[in-house]
């Protein structure tokens, strides 16, 4: 569900796509495959994490505010990432989303650790320490464009209800910052109460989320070069839509699978979109005749010239542009 609120939908990551992308290319004997297979199932959990925040972000009765999602940009130093912004006139809250199972105990530092089921603990991290350094950096990015100051808020906010969180120490920063999703409704009403003059104008709100839109600078990612992966080691052909079988054949104009007799037209976009994610977007006929599988750059015409992908050279030095990422 998407509330009318968003003015930066959520999109997914392209670092998300190309970890799923090399995850599905590699055998599962390959000495990366685990390693690769934990990255994109910790990415799309993330993900999934923030997307459970959407059913209740649509319940914000004041139209007045502005969501942002999965915000990265540019300070006097580097990127920084925000998962959720809401502005309103009378403050802007951080939201930094977590989606981590079993029982999570803050320290007095604010310092998270997992605890698992055999007793093992594990650093996550300070999470109180990483929303301060967003709040700090936002304020900066802000005061660098000359908008008027306004109180920046801050949350940590687990988006799965099992996820037990502890505090020992009363800590009271972790009191007040860490929060179940379900809490989020509540914080936004106290905060609104709490902040009672408005700050902003609609025209200041407008123009901060134009702003932060324009700013918003996708993560470039090389994911074969991060994994020390060569072209050479992935598995090429196209994956059978029906039972996930490689490679299918292609035959009459289409795509039938050897092991489970099905039959596609275009079970060749899927596999196009991976080499647009693993390689860029540029193509030629050698290059797809290798990834597809397919022995005849006749084929490859065709099938290009049926999706109608837009090309530069000609003849033998023709290189085509997948329009997919």
């Amino acid at each position: 569900m998407q509330s009318s609120l968003v003015v930066k939908p959520r999109d997914v990551p392209i670092e998300v796509l190309k970890a799923e992308a090399l995850s599905r290319r590699l055998a599962g004997h390959h000495y990366m495959k685990k390693e690769v297979n934990q990255k994109a199932k910790n990415l799309r959990a993330g993900l999934n994490g923030e997307e459970s925040l959407d059913f209740i972000l649509s319940f914000i009765q004041d139209d007045s505010c502005r969501i942002l999602h999965n915000l990265r940009i540019r300070d006097y130093s580097e990127y920084f990432q925000i998962d959720n912004l809401i502005l309103s006139p009378k403050f802007i809250l951080i939201n930094e989303v977590k989606n981590i199972a079993g029982t999570v105990m803050y320290d007095t530092f604010g310092q998270a650790i997992r605890i698992s089921k055999n007793g093992e603990e594990e650093n996550l991290g300070n999470h109180i320490e990483q929303v301060n350094l967003q709040h700090l950096r936002l304020l900066n990015w802000m005061r660098q464009y000359n908008f008027p100051a306004i109180p920046i808020e801050k949350l940590v906010i687990y988006s799965s209800s099992s996820t037990i969180i502890k505090n020992p120490g009363n800590n009271k920063t972790v009191d007040k910052t860490v929060i179940h999703k379900e809490e989020l409704l509540t914080k936004i009403s106290e905060l609104s109460k709490k902040h009672k003059s408005a700050v902003f104008s609609e025209e200041h709100l407008n123009q901060l989320s134009a702003h932060l839109i324009d700013a918003h600078t996708p993560k470039k990612i090389d994911i074969m070069e991060n994994f020390s992966v060569d072209r050479k080691e992935l598995l090429c052909g196209v994956f059978c839509p029906g039972c996930g079988a490689l490679p299918m054949a292609r035959i009459k104009g289409g795509w039938i699978c050897p092991k489970c007799q099905l039959k596609s037209k275009n079970a060749h976009i899927p596999a196009l979109q991976h080499y647009n994610l693993l390689f860029g977007n540029k193509i030629n006929n050698r290059e797809a005749r290798e990834f597809l599988k397919v022995d005849s750059s006749h084929v490859i015409k065709r099938i290009f010239r049926k999706e109608a992908f837009e090309s530069t050279g000609n003849t033998t030095k023709r290189v085509y542009c997948l329009p997919f990422y």
